[in-house]
């Protein structure tokens, strides 16, 4: 899927949680936030850890 500007798109359909993460880090970023630290625990908090990074990354170089 393709990624529209100031979101990213996950292809991970069995972990939405990925997705909600990712708007609502996306949402502070257009709010004009300072970049954050979020951390996700539970589940594969390894692999959603890695695609919060990621996203933190990309939208606070």
């Amino acid at each position: 899927m393709a990624a529209s500007p100031g979101r990213l798109h996950f292809l991970d359909t069995n972990n939405q949680k990925i997705v909600v993460v990712i708007q609502m880090i996306t949402h502070l970023k257009q709010a004009g936030a300072e970049r954050t630290e979020i951390f996700f625990v539970g589940g594969n908090s390894v692999v959603t850890q890695g695609a919060i990074d990621e996203v933190f990354r990309r939208l606070w170089p």
